[in-house]
């Protein structure tokens, strides 16, 4: 039986009291060792939490580990010229021997993010979507060149090229028609958060819809997604502490139901089958963000490696 391929947020919003630095690197070889398959990390210019610069923060997962998945999750393709995203990630590819996922999306849960860079953030989606396909276009060769309405370029080189022929795999995020349009017509996975299930299955169709309407093989696409998640003893607590701290990180009210309907959170065995569900669903690589403070970070790895590494597919 194939097992459901599992990875972990090592960096994403501190909230709370900053960790000693070196508890990021530490969680990328606690990760690798656990058996994950891949360590991620989020996306931020400007935002309600401190949180690192996503490429700084995979650059140094890569340099501690050799053998797990380095994943951007995700990009917020909108705020950064296409060549310098890809730069970065060509660059990140090479020295981590064609280890990377690149999750790409639209952005929009912190406007600063769009003030900050001084992009309008009506534009964003139509943005993202043309600096898919100039990626594509700077992975695949050099020089390169592209013709958009954002981005112009004329025999332009990124080398080294990456490692993986044609560039990281782009995983989309998001859960609007618009983001399920992107991911089939040109991404090459589907990374949503705040997803159920049972959203997962018709959101899922739809995508493969789309791959097909493009002259796509969906078969081709990975079915990814990244949960929120908490391990306690005490699967109310687990539960309770979840929700407050996603109420801290987001500023806004969470319910317990939308952790229950959202969150991998609970006892051991409660995680386990609610892992068991996303992959029913048709997930075949689930990506658990821990919702505790960075101090927590640490024990929730162990935690969760324990609960979840070994659950079928």
């Amino acid at each position: 039986m194939t097992r459901l391929l599992v990875g972990v947020q090592g960096s994403g919003q501190l909230v709370g009291t900053l960790p000693d630095p070196g508890t990021f690197a530490e969680a990328a070889r606690l990760a690798e060792r656990a058996g994950f398959d891949s360590i991620w990390a989020g996306d931020h210019v400007s935002f309600e939490n401190p949180i690192l610069d996503l490429t700084v923060a995979l650059s140094t997962f890569a340099a501690v580990t050799s053998r797990i998945t380095i994943g951007a999750g995700i990009v917020l393709l909108p705020l950064r010229p296409p060549a310098l995203v890809a730069k970065a990630f060509s660059s990140l590819d090479y020295l981590s021997q064609g280890r990377v996922v690149l999750g790409v999306g639209v952005g929009g849960e912190g406007l600063k993010d769009f003030e900050a860079v001084g992009v309008p953030v009506a534009e964003r989606r139509e943005r993202a979507e043309e600096a898919m396909v100039a990626l594509r276009a700077l992975f695949r060769a050099a020089p390169a060149s592209f013709e958009g309405r954002f981005t112009t370029f004329e025999g332009v080189s990124i080398e080294p090229l990456p490692a993986q022929p044609g560039g990281p795999p782009l995983w989309v995020g998001g859960r609007s028609p618009a983001a399920l349009r992107s991911a089939g017509r040109l991404g090459d996975g589907w990374l949503p958060i705040w997803i159920s299930p049972e959203q997962y299955v018709a959101g899922w169709s739809e995508i493969r819809t789309h791959a097909e309407a493009a002259g796509r093989d969906p078969e081709a696409l990975v079915a990814a997604a990244v949960a929120p998640a908490l391990v306690d003893d005490d699967g109310g607590r687990a539960r309770r502490q979840a929700r407050d701290h996603l109420q801290q990180r987001y500023a806004t009210p969470f319910s317990e139901h939308a952790v229950e309907r959202y969150c991998v959170a609970g006892t051991p065995a409660e995680c386990a089958a609610r892992v068991r569900a996303y992959a029913e669903a048709g997930i075949r690589h689930l990506v658990f963000n821990p919702v505790v403070a960075p101090g927590r970070l640490l024990e929730q790895i162990e935690r969760l490696a324990d609960a979840v590494v070994a659950v079928p597919a």
